[in-house]
């Protein structure tokens, strides 16, 4: 019996009619895998990048609004304090603690520290970093404010050497006592204000972002190339409109981000920055006329008023003269300014040691109390003004750089939550009646 052999075409058909149906049956699992993987994909992108704008954000206002005036409260509750100080010695020196101007700054200076710290408390509330330091200086003032008083009443009655001593005993309560919790307050909030601008700038987030738009991106474009092989379309619509939206997203969340980064840093370097540089600097300046005058009230019995003043005045010399690297050019100025300041407030300070080691204590006396424009009152008061405008300039300076990043990114979490939600709708919807085609 002769065999009869199918012909090669015959024989193949049956094995690619099961490997095309078989091919069929997979094309929709496909699908549904692009859909529900592109589609996750784009709100997985959008869930992270609406965090990090929110984060972003919420730092940004939060060093703006919160930790920066706290910061100014701080710095104004530490230069009153030392202010008072400074002027309680010096209108003591003249022998007018009960009236003139210099009393009357006095007394300025106790209410701002007061009503300042009032405000403070109430914000921070029962902040244990903060706690200490705020009972210090409530408990410390009214003590302060007392031996001044008897200071001035033994001098009233004549009684000098006792005043002195009072009045050195007030002093000595606020450069060892208050004076420190002041400047513990100001450098917890100052901290607490790097942490918020540290945050504003954090990057990591970031790049998971960008890392999650670039893998979305490449995927709707794989899935189109493929989409358009197998059912030979060369455009799906909905798709190729969401892979524009998440080209838009990602160029906006990278502008928008990178303009906020830069205006925090800018803010920073301009505004923050110099600020705790001239409150340094100020609170150094306050404290060598606190140690001149105290010198001069106690007849040069306590050496360590000089010896304080040379270790103020090297880190004052330092910080005006030695900047750091990456300093703005207005702070430069700034810092050159005060410094001419300061030379003025040296010449003064060096003619008074002169006349007093040479034996004229009413000579010296009289020349830090004078009213001239070279005397150690008018120098000391204008190089107190330049680094009070400074810090002024660079908070506006702060402000106007913070509310400028806010405002970069203000309304971006919401435009990135409403893209990723419209781009995850249109790839189902541009994926579904391919899907349908097989039912």
């Amino acid at each position: 019996m002769a065999l009869t052999v199918a012909p090669p075409a015959t024989r193949g058909a049956p094995i690619r009619r099961r490997i095309g149906a078989a091919t069929k049956s997979s094309t929709p699992t496909r699908l549904r895998l692009i859909a529900v993987g592109c589609a996750g994909l784009t709100l997985l992108a959008g869930v992270v990048g609406m965090v990090t704008v929110s984060t972003r954000h919420a730092a940004t206002v939060a060093a703006w609004q919160t930790a920066e005036p706290l910061t100014v409260d701080a710095q104004a509750i530490d230069t009153s304090l030392a202010d008072a100080d400074t002027t309680a010695a010096g209108s003591f020196l003249q022998g007018q603690v009960e009236s003139g101007a210099l009393h009357a700054r006095y007394l300025a200076d106790l209410a701002q520290a007061s009503s300042t710290l009032a405000g403070t408390a109430q914000q921070v509330g029962s902040d244990p970093a903060l706690a200490a330091s705020l009972r210090t200086i409530t408990t410390g003032l009214p003590t302060y404010t007392g031996l001044v008083a008897t200071a001035t009443l033994e001098q009233r009655q004549a009684h000098y050497p006792l005043a002195a001593a009072y009045m050195a005993e007030a002093s000595n309560l606020m450069r060892t006592e208050i004076l420190p919790a002041a400047a513990h307050l100001y450098a917890t909030e100052r901290a607490r204000l790097a942490a918020d601008q540290a945050t504003a700038v954090g990057s990591w987030s970031v790049w998971l972002t960008g890392l999650l738009l670039l893998a979305l991106l490449a995927s709707l474009l794989v899935a189109q190339r493929w989409m358009s092989r197998t059912f030979r379309r060369r455009v799906n619509v909905p798709l190729a409109v969401a892979t524009l939206l998440v080209v838009v997203a990602g160029a906006w969340f990278a502008v928008a981000v990178t303009a906020q980064g830069v205006g925090v840093d800018s803010a920073g370097v301009d505004g923050s920055g110099p600020v705790g540089t001239y409150t340094q600097a100020r609170i150094l300046a306050l404290e060598l006329r606190a140690d001149d005058e105290l010198t001069l009230l106690s007849r040069d019995s306590v050496s360590s008023y000089q010896a304080d003043y040379s270790t103020a005045a090297a880190q004052l010399v330092r910080l005006l003269t030695e900047p750091a690297s990456g300093v703005s050019p207005s702070e430069r100025t700034g810092l050159s300014t005060a410094s001419g300041a300061y030379d003025g407030y040296r010449l003064a300070h060096d003619q008074i040691r002169r006349t007093d080691t040479g034996g004229d204590l009413v000579g010296a006396v009289r020349q830090a109390s004078a009213t001239g424009p070279t005397d150690l009152p008018a120098v000391s008061v204008r190089l107190d003004q330049t680094l009070a405008q400074d810090i002024a300039s660079s908070q506006q300076t702060f402000d106007q750089g913070m509310a400028g990043a806010a405002g970069d990114i203000g309304g971006l979490v919401w435009m990135v939550g409403g893209l990723a939600l419209l781009a995850a709708a249109l790839i189902v919807l541009g994926v579904r009646p391919r899907i349908g085609e097989y039912r």
